[in-house]
């Protein structure tokens, strides 16, 4: 051997050597040499993303990215297993020896979990067996499956009578686990009837303000109900 040898490149040589006495006269043979593969080369990863944010209400059996798979190497030290790394709501399915899908195993949560970090590793059956990996980040993009919900299912508020139009009585409260718009929360009365007149509420804040001057005498309590809606389609409210 005066060079290297790489089955990858070259797996057969045929050479010619020639045999001369000192005569002249000569002879020819043929000579076959065949290379062996070694495991020499690791498996390489391709890896496509199809979706990517996937929405948090997709269903089990969704695909989310295609991973292709190679090896240079033949026989065992070419063949290729691949895993996926990790306690995480997808699996691999092979479509094909050197191709996998990602898929979508158990149900997704935005508010849970909003991005995965996924590493899959091929692994082929040479002695020593060699590896890769390949790394996706997947998000996971919200969708409107939360109602508002106010801190505190009632609210009281004492207000002094004679007070001056547009003072402020209280503020209420309510949380959106929901992203973006989804999430965003605007405040209105609900429903009619007299005790609306008393007070206004600003939709932004949710703090509600006196309409009037309160009279003990008059009117010593009243209930009004508020209606926390969020930005989202549809709507959801509380």
């Amino acid at each position: 051997i005066t060079g290297p040898l790489d089955y990858e490149d070259v797996k057969y040589y045929e050479v010619t050597v020639e045999g001369k006495d000192g005569g002249g006269l000569s002879a020819h043979t043929k000579v076959h040499i065949g290379v062996i593969d070694v495991n020499d080369n690791a498996p390489s990863l391709t890896l496509l993303p199809i979706v990517n944010p996937v929405p948090e209400d997709s269903v089990p059996s969704t695909v989310v990215a295609v991973i292709n798979v190679r090896d240079r190497d033949s026989g065992v030290n070419g063949e290729v297993t691949c895993k996926l790394n990790g306690d995480l709501p997808f699996k691999l399915e092979a479509s094909s020896e050197s191709t996998y899908k990602l898929v979508i195993e158990n149900s997704l949560d935005r508010e849970e979990v909003s991005a995965y970090n996924i590493t899959i590793t091929a692994t082929d059956r040479g002695s020593p067996a060699l590896s890769s990996r390949a790394d996706l980040v997947l998000e996971v993009s919200d969708v409107n499956d939360n109602a508002p919900v106010f801190e505190e299912a009632a609210y009281s508020a004492y207000v002094p009578e004679n007070n001056a139009a547009g003072e402020p009585v209280l503020r209420v409260s309510a949380r959106d686990a929901d992203a973006g718009a989804n999430g965003r929360v605007s405040y209105a009365l609900a429903g009619g009837g007299a005790d609306a007149a008393f007070v206004s509420v600003r939709a932004e804040t949710g703090e509600l303000y006196a309409q009037r001057s309160f009279d003990y005498e008059r009117c010593r309590e009243f209930a009004v109900e508020v209606r926390a809606r969020d930005g989202g389609t549809p709507a959801r409210s509380a």
